[in-house]
This record gives C-alpha cells, sequence and structure tokens, in this order.
C-alpha cells in the first residue's frame, strides 16, 4: 500500500484541526487529502469521484453525532470511515465502531504514526472485510443453489451449520445447530457411523460412508456422506464437514432395474424354453411332411414286390421246402415293411396340404426362423437376401416349409463339427429358353416364364477331399429322392451343384410363377 498514494476525503468543520491533519500526513505523495466543511459538500466530492478513506468529524453543521456516520455509511457502503470525535464523545465514537466505522479519533491526542497507522490500517480492514463478506456470499450461494446436503459437525457430533437443502428431510436448519447429528441415523447403522466419525477425526483423513436416516415421521432415507476434517490453529483435527446426497430414488431405481433385469431373464428363459418347443414343433411337422413322402415313395414299389412275392409263392416247386421257405420269409418282411409305410402315412394324415399362391420370401424366412436357434449352437454362420415383391407361386405352405427346414437341418449336419457358412437367398427371373438343369430338359419350363428362385449355398471351414461325398454321409439318398419328389409335386424342380473354384455345394430350388405374363398370355 505504500506504493500508491492514499486518497483520503476529510470531512471537518474546524479549519485548524483540518489543517494539523494534513501536515502530520505530509509530505506528500503518500496522501492527497480532499478537505470538505460539511456533510453535504462530503456527499457531493463522494458522488463524484473515488476515494480510499474518510475521515469524519461526528459533529458538523448540517449533521451531528451517530447520525453523520450513518447517513454516510449509507450512501457509500465501501468506503471505510474513521470518524473524529472529542474527549467528551468516545461512547458516541464506540457505537459509530459497532454499527461499522473501522475506528476512532479523539481530537487532541493524534500524532502522525498513529494517524498514518490508523488510516492504513482501515483500509486493510475494510479489504478484508469486504473480501469476507463476497466469500460468504458465494459459499451462501452455493449452499442455497446445490441439492448437496453440506453439514458441519463439531467433535462430539453436533451440527453447527446445515445447508438449506436439509430443510426436505430435516425441517428448518436454523433450529438444527446444537443437536446431535447421530439421532437421525437408523439404530442398526448408528454404532457404525459413529465409529467412522471418531476415526476421521482421529486420523485426520475423510472417509465415505452409506447408511440410512430413521425420520420422525417413520419414512427412511437412504443417504451417502463424504466426510472431511477442519484443523484448529494447532492443526488437530477439531470439526468434520460432511457433503452428503440422498440416494433414495437412485437406490429405488437400481432395485427397480435390478428386478427388470431378472424379469427379463426369466422371460428370456421362457422364450427360449419355447422356441426350442417350436423348434421341436417345427422338426416333427418336418417329420409329418417327409413322413407322407416316403410313404408315398415306398407304398407302390412294396405292393409290387408283395405281388411279385405271392405269384412265385403259387407257382414255384412245392417240393423245394426250402425255397418256399425263403419266399415266405420276404413275404412277411415285405408286409412288415408295408405296415411300417401305412403307419408313417397315418402319422403324417394330420397334416393335411391345401394349394394357396404364397410368396417364396416368407416360406423361406419361416424356414430360416425355425432353424436360427439351433444354427447357433454349432459355429454356422447363417445369412439371407430375401427378394421383396416376388410373384406368388401355387404351394402349400406349411409342407414347403417343412421341404426347407430339413434341407437346411440336412445341410448344417454336414458342417459339424468344423463348421462353415450358409447362404440363403430368393430372387425372380424371366427364362429365355426352357430351363435345363443338370443337362436335363424341363419342357414344363418355357421362354418368357417368370421362375422363382431359391437358392441355398454351403461353404463349409474344411476342404473337401477329393473324391468324397460333398453332401455328407448323413442320408444324401432317398432323404433327398423324397424331398425333390415333393418340390416336384408343386412344379419344381431341384438342381444341386458343386462349384468347382469352391468347396460348397449349391442347391437350386426352381418355381414356376402362380400368374402368366402379358407375353405369355399373348
Amino acid at each position: 500500500m505504500a506504493s500508491r498514494t492514499i486518497k483520503l476525503l476529510l470531512v471537518e468543520d474546524e479549519l485548524d484541526y483540518a489543517h494539523a491533519v494534513k501536515e502530520l500526513l505530509s509530505p506528500p505523495p503518500a496522501f492527497h487529502i480532499t478537505h470538505v466543511k460539511s456533510f453535504k459538500e462530503a456527499k457531493t466530492c463522494l458522488e463524484n469521484e473515488l476515494f480510499d478513506v474518510a475521515l469524519l468529524d461526528l459533529m458538523l453543521p448540517d449533521n451531528s453525532g451517530l447520525k453523520t456516520f450513518s447517513d454516510l455509511n449509507e450512501a457509500v457502503p465501501d468506503l471505510p470511515i474513521i470518524v473524529i470525535t472529542g474527549l467528551n464523545d468516545e461512547t458516541l465514537a464506540l457505537r459509530a465502531v459497532r454499527e461499522g466505522a473501522q475506528d476512532y479519533l479523539v481530537k487532541g491526542q493524534l500524532d502522525g504514526k498513529m494517524l498514518d497507522r490508523s488510516i492504513r490500517y482501515a483500509i486493510e480492514r475494510h479489504g478484508a472485510e469486504n473480501e469476507l463478506r463476497r466469500k460468504d456470499e458465494f459459499f451462501r450461494l452455493i449452499s442455497e443453489n446445490v441439492s448437496d446436503l453440506i453439514a458441519v459437525l463439531d467433535h462430539e457430533g453436533r451440527r453447527l451449520y446445515n445447508s438449506p437443502s436439509y430443510r426436505p428431510i430435516l425441517g428448518d436448519p436454523a433450529v438444527l445447530p446444537g443437536t446431535n447429528s447421530f439421532e437421525e441415523v437408523h439404530p442398526a447403522d448408528r454404532d457404525r457411523i459413529i465409529r467412522i466419525f471418531d476415526e476421521t477425526l482421529r486420523t485426520g483423513r475423510g472417509s465415505r460412508a452409506e447408511y440410512r436416516m430413521l425420520l420422525k415421521d417413520g419414512t427412511i432415507r437412504h443417504i451417502e456422506s463424504q466426510g472431511n476434517v477442519i484443523r484448529n490453529g494447532g492443526q488437530e483435527p477439531a470439526k468434520v464437514v460432511l457433503v452428503s446426497r440422498d440416494i433414495t430414488d437412485r437406490k429405488a431405481a437400481v432395485e427397480t432395474l435390478r428386478e427388470a433385469l431378472s424379469d427379463l431373464k426369466h422371460g428370456h428363459e421362457e422364450l427360449k424354453a419355447t422356441q426350442l418347443k417350436l423348434v421341436q414343433a417345427e422338426k416333427l411337422e418336418a417329420v409329418s411332411t417327409f413322413a407322407a413322402g416316403v410313404a408315398h415313395e415306398v407304398k407302390n414299389p412294396l405292393q409290387t414286390i408283395l405281388l411279385g412275392l405271392e405269384y412265385l409263392g403259387r407257382h414255384l416247386p412245392t417240393r423245394d421246402k426250402t425255397i418256399k421257405d425263403v419266399v415266405q420269409d420276404m413275404v412277411h418282411a415285405v408286409t412288415r415293411a408295408d405296415g411300417i409305410i401305412r403307419g408313417l402315412t397315418d402319422f403324417a394324415q394330420h397334416s393335411r396340404r391345401e394349394l394357396r399362391e404364397e410368396n417364396l420370401s416368407e416360406i423361406l424366412k419361416q424356414a430360416v426362423a425355425a432353424v436360427e436357434p439351433e444354427f447357433n449352437q454349432h459355429p454356422i454362420l447363417l445369412s439371407h437376401e430375401f427378394g421383396e415383391n416376388l410373384p406368388a407361386i401355387m404351394v402349400d405352405f406349411r409342407s414347403l416349409k417343412h421341404v426347407f427346414i430339413n434341407l437346411l437341418m440336412r445341410v448344417s449336419r454336414d458342417l459339424q463339427p468344423e463348421g462353415g457358412r450358409i447362404v440363403v437367398r430368393t430372387f425372380a427371373s424371366t427364362l429365355e429358353r426352357s430351363l435345363v438343369l443338370n443337362g436335363k430338359e424341363f419342357r414344363n419350363f418355357e421362354a418368357n416364364d417368370t421362375v422363382l428362385w431359391a437358392e441355398i449355398e454351403v461353404f463349409p471351414n474344411r476342404q473337401r477331399e477329393a473324391g468324397g461325398n460333398p453332401t455328407g454321409s448323413h442320408g444324401s439318398g432317398l432323404s433327398l429322392t423324397v424331398l425333390k419328389k415333393i418340390i416336384e409335386l408343386y412344379g419344381g424342380v431341384v438342381e444341386t451343384t458343386h462349384p468347382e473354384d469352391t468347396a460348397g455345394t449349391r442347391y437350386a430350388v426352381v418355381f414356376k410363377s402362380a400368374h402368366r405374363t402379358t407375353a405369355q398370355a399373348a
């Protein structure tokens, strides 16, 4: 402060005393003194100029007594004021100090050093008070506008301060100082919290704790607190400041989420079980469909064999008993096989087929959805590209879906255990000439026909051995033959190829559109 000039306003009606003050504070430039002789002049001067400090005589021609100080302090609250009084007015001067004056000086008892020191101290104290007020205001704004619960406790746990955010929990914070902060802690948590509090004071290290508060109305609030110590002048822990949060809603939300996750897990398990049942049901339906196909393919040949054996039985030489026994055994075996076929036919009777216009992509979508859960249990990657707005085909939806389910399950077995990739796609095209597959011409497919394709490409992770069976060893004979026959019932054909540039297998199923195109109609 000694490095700059102090601007001082001297409000004094006695010219001799004013001159003495100027003499005591000389030489410049330590002080720049402006002298006025009345309260009115002082106010005018303060309205037009800034000062560092004021020396105010309490007895002026236009204002006197404590009111002189009060009026000037009200007019310029940020100005430090030192009052000047006579020997008989020290009581009045002390009252002015209690009202906010920085100091008082008695006329006739001044010297230069004391006056200089009094002015400088007054400026410093006023600056410190302003800084303290700013900090108090800053702290007040923070404490009144944060949702966190802020409290200061003494070394016995009595409350010294509680922020306004405590109001919804404990009521008016103004009545809380001096009360026991452990009283509202839930009895089951109280001893633990007291131990943590004592440990914090003993070690000086803050800690976090979670506990319950039991309020007067019986409600329970879950609180999370972080405690830290406030040290005294000897640097010993004397107080504890707590910053807490009411986490009741958060815990309730976590519990709700936990219950929701539990319900979701339970629902997932139920869905998984239902999905497995659905897969089994789809498999059963597929078995039914192929049982009918097997019965259709085997029934007539068995009847032919049976008739032939009966004929042989009637025309073989009767003297050769061995031949007769062999023929009889063959008749029994064929009769037994015929009974099995009839049983398969009865098993499949519940699935009556209805021909309708269907969408090939929808049939493949449902077939893929039925087998996907089982594929997920193996290293098999299943992808699909379903054509949109395809022309309709005339088929039995459920029967054809089971054909594709069976084919997909069959090719998936060829990929185990090494795994592989299966690509399913559907699309439509227009034939440029009669359909030729595997070197065979299908004359029911004519040029300009709109045809629907369902392709299933299988790419195993292992390389196919030279001369090996590309479709595996899981029954490519009768099952694939029956599958082709069922597709042929709906006017479709199947082509199986083995591209030389890959180790894969391609199954192409072709159907004719249920509707004639304009070119065909012409």
